[in-house]
């Protein structure tokens, strides 16, 4: 499907903006000249041009297959000051649960514990009131409960976003349960 999206966006992209900058400055049969300069001719393509790409950006979102103008929207949710994180949809498969979040703030074990504690699902369920966060390297953190390890965190840093990956492993979860 990715394929498939990268070629109709190409295709929009490149085609349709000079067709419609074609017919604006030089009429529908080439036989008129509406505009004479040629920074006018490359700014209405240029105008065109990223009207496409947004469409392409909005069509990729909608497929599934281009995060860009969610992660921009999120950028923009995170920076009003209303939220400090956001939750992004959770998956279960037969090991774990997956909880993935973004953030714009620097990650410590503050931010990762505050997440937890505001997950209600994980942390009053399964009463995590002693959990532990320590750092295994630069990108990895562990979720220790009296010395057995309950899933760890993975930090991504991205250019606008931080992604954090929580991974709980249910076999411990539900011992505690």
């Amino acid at each position: 499907m990715k394929f498939y999206y990268i070629i109709i966006s190409a295709f929009l992209i490149l085609f349709f903006p000079r067709q419609i900058t074609n017919v604006i400055c030089f009429g529908r049969h080439r036989d008129q000249i509406n505009v004479k300069s040629k920074a006018a001719y490359w700014g209405i393509y240029s105008f065109w041009t990223v009207v496409f790409l947004i469409g392409c950006l909005f069509m990729g979102s909608a497929a599934g297959v281009d995060t860009t103008i969610d992660k921009l929207v999120y950028y923009f949710i995170l920076g009003s000051g209303n939220e400090d994180y956001i939750e992004l949809a959770s998956e279960e498969d037969d090991e774990a649960y997956i909880l993935t979040y973004y953030t714009r703030e620097e990650i410590n074990e503050d931010v990762l514990y505050d997440i937890v504690q505001n997950n209600r699902f994980i942390y009053k369920t399964y009463r995590l009131e002693d959990l532990k966060i320590e750092q295994i390297d630069k990108k990895k953190w562990g979720l220790y409960l009296d010395s057995e390890t309950m899933g760890y965190i993975e930090v991504k840093k991205g250019f606008l976003l931080n992604e954090i990956y929580y991974r709980w492993y249910k076999k411990n979860l539900e011992q505690r349960g």
